[in-house]
């Protein structure tokens, strides 16, 4: 329950991988340096601030993940690899920066001796160019410079099974990957998923561009399955990166909601609920029959492969579309990218639950199966309409801890945003057969220069982000939510 903050607007990343610390530290595992990384001295005092190893502090023998990561175990270390490109400004505010992954790596590598396996991957967007985003990044000169440096090789894995390409035309070209090279296996929540409350509306389950037949399969009434990567079932830790940044259907997206990325097949994960909160889905709030039609002709757009169904199909959404600007809409909301979306954080809560409580072979257990350690990137956040399109936010933020829950309440009102009014939180946090949070936000001991509990860290450390177009007015921290509508579906 113990979140480490350090905030300075002057930090920048380095910008020259496999990004070297700025100084020999004692415990430093390699001698080569760079003339600045600030980022690595920022991380390296998270951990102090945390207390790890303090007894060690200083020396050569300094080790503040072997609480926690032991010889021989196997580390999958989770960033924010979303998308290689960002049309609203840049990828640096979009994914996580690869100086802050070799922090960590080094101390996971410190920790490990030489003996076991870490492996570095993301499920990444339908049409993301995974070795564009590890170029981008420099982590595969990291993984290069381990290679050469270190009796450690580092695996880099694209965990989807399929990347996508949306057609100017219409419809979804896809080709195969070879994903994850330990499989994956299929972990079936049941009534203890969240989505069991609301299972009567499985087949408005949607989710973007991905098949909503296949939703279906592993979302109804029997069952609420999802496709995990083995990789990061047979970790013994997950070292969570995270991306701090704004979510157009979720609010907001941190530690929580990074592990949507164990999945291999996102068709799996439902996102929202087709039609609109009057009729008790979560896509839009009133009934709209051009709203209606266009999420139908975008369903059928997806389910097929034949072109000459697709184009009419293609002509006749634009055609909807582009009748807003002479009879706009009902409301602005469309594909649940607003505050009443009940969907996406219920699957956020389910993926939770699984990384700490599946076993290797995808069986759910009493007892957690695995830890967690968390770095949060918001030194350049992501603000507005992200996760897709955010724009840059210098927040010169970085955030540390053990636990997701208590990381992602602390982040949030470091936005601004007051968690009370994010439906993720609520479900996160009332799970009782697999807990994620022990304890009570109250709980929650913040280790930083201005303050200590969590409800001092918004004065303290508000860095007021723009909020999604659908969540403005809605998710600030002390402002009334604008009396638009109430979230009908809850």
């Amino acid at each position: 329950m113990r979140v480490a903050i350090i905030k300075d607007e002057k930090i920048d990343y380095c910008r020259k991988p496999p990004y070297h610390p700025q100084e020999t530290y004692p415990e430093c595992p390699f001698n080569d340096t760079s003339a600045s990384n600030q980022c690595y001295g920022y991380v390296r005092e998270l951990l102090r601030m945390l207390g790890l190893d303090k007894e060690n502090y200083g020396k050569d023998s300094w080790n503040p993940l072997g609480e926690i990561i032991k010889p021989g175990m196997s580390v999958f270390i989770k960033p924010n690899f979303v998308r290689h490109y960002n049309h609203a400004g840049g990828v640096d505010c979009m994914i996580t920066h690869g100086s802050i992954i070799r922090a960590i790596l080094d101390y996971v590598y410190i920790a490990l001796k030489g003996v076991g396996h870490i492996t570095i991957g993301d499920s990444s967007y339908l049409d993301a160019d995974f070795e564009k985003i590890v170029r981008h990044t420099g982590i595969d000169k990291v993984a290069d410079y381990y290679d050469e440096n270190s009796k450690m090789h580092i695996d880099l894995i694209d965990l989807r099974q399929y990347r996508g390409r949306v057609r100017l035309i219409g419809g979804v070209d896809r080709r195969p990957l070879p994903g994850d090279p330990l499989g994956y296996s299929i972990v079936d929540l049941g009534k203890d998923s969240d989505h069991y409350e609301i299972i009567h509306d499985y087949p408005k389950f949607r989710n973007g561009y991905y098949n909503r037949n296949e939703m279906i399969k592993h979302h109804n009434m029997e069952k609420n399955e999802y496709c995990i990567a083995n990789s990061i079932l047979n970790a013994d830790v997950i070292v969570n990166v995270p991306k701090l940044k704004t979510h157009s259907k979720a609010g907001m997206t941190c530690a929580l909601k990074n592990l949507i990325g164990a999945s291999g097949l996102k068709d799996w994960l439902p996102h929202h609920r087709y039609g609109p909160a009057e009729c008790g889905g979560d896509d839009y709030i009133h009934r709209d029959f051009r709203k209606d039609w266009l999420a139908r002709l975008r369903d059928e757009q997806v389910v097929t492969d034949n072109l000459l169904y697709i184009m009419p199909l293609r002509a006749m959404a634009a055609l909807l579309h582009y009748s807003n600007k002479l009879i706009p809409f009902k409301d602005k909301y469309d594909a649940g990218g607003w505050y009443g979306n009940d969907t996406i954080s219920r699957t956020i809560s389910d993926l939770n639950k699984i990384i700490y409580y599946a076993d290797r072979h995808g069986r759910m257990q009493n007892a957690r199966q695995r830890k967690e350690f968390l770095v949060v990137d918001g030194v350049i956040a992501g603000q507005g309409e992200g996760p897709l399109m955010p724009v840059p936010k210098r927040a010169g933020v970085l955030v540390a801890g053990v636990n997701p829950v208590a990381v992602d309440l602390v982040c949030s009102g470091i936005m601004g945003f007051d968690y009370r009014k994010m439906p993720v939180f609520m479900h996160v946090m009332k799970s009782k057969k697999y807990p994620l949070l022990e304890g009570a936000p109250e709980d929650i001991e913040i280790v930083s220069d201005k303050c200590s509990r969590l409800e001092d860290v918004y004065g303290s450390y508000n860095c007021s982000f723009l909020p999604p177009d659908g969540w403005a007015g809605h998710v600030e921290y002390g402002r009334a939510p604008i009396p638009e509508t109430k979230a009908l579906n809850r």
